[in-house]
């Protein structure tokens, strides 16, 4: 089986950017992983600051549809579809709470505490990472497709569950 697609020069694997990040609401450190899956132009402290960036994401859009902040504040980091399906996710799970008051009090009042991240470099424009996170005793997987526009890095897609 050839590997070429896999290794940089046939011989050495991609380098990872693995490190930790600090979180106000957690005890210890974050680690973050992120894995290129061809040669990148991203270095270690670019990961570093996309791995915050992606705790940052996930922890407010986590606390946009329990309705503890409001969507609007994400429109620098969000493309608008991307806020357009997260209003209406926050709309249907403040509509399931009403009728579900013992869910609301395992998810609405705790905060979220991001326990890792895993991400991905796709392409020179396209990230993919995962941030891990609890909210009490509940456990929630946050994906996040960011994407490179225009000059900054954008969220294209965010999947909460």
């Amino acid at each position: 089986m050839d590997y070429f697609g896999y290794f940089y020069n046939r011989r050495t694997p991609l380098p990872s950017f693995d490190g930790f990040i600090t979180v106000e609401l957690s005890d210890r450190p974050v680690r973050y992983h992120i894995q290129p899956l061809f040669p990148s132009g991203l270095n270690a402290q670019e990961c570093h600051s996309m791995a915050m960036a992606a705790c940052r994401i996930a922890c407010n859009c986590a606390d946009a549809i329990r309705g503890k902040l409001s969507v609007d504040r994400l429109q620098r980091a969000l493309t608008a579809p991307c806020l357009e399906r997260l209003q209406t996710m926050q709309y249907l799970l403040d509509i399931h709470m009403v009728t579900h008051p013992d869910i609301k009090a395992k998810f609405c009042y705790l905060p979220t505490v991001p326990n890792l991240i895993d991400g991905m470099i796709t392409n020179d424009k396209t990230m993919e990472m995962t941030v891990l996170m609890t909210i009490g005793r509940e456990n929630l997987r946050v994906n996040l497709k960011m994407r490179y526009i225009g000059s900054r890095w954008m969220c294209v897609f965010a999947d909460l569950g």
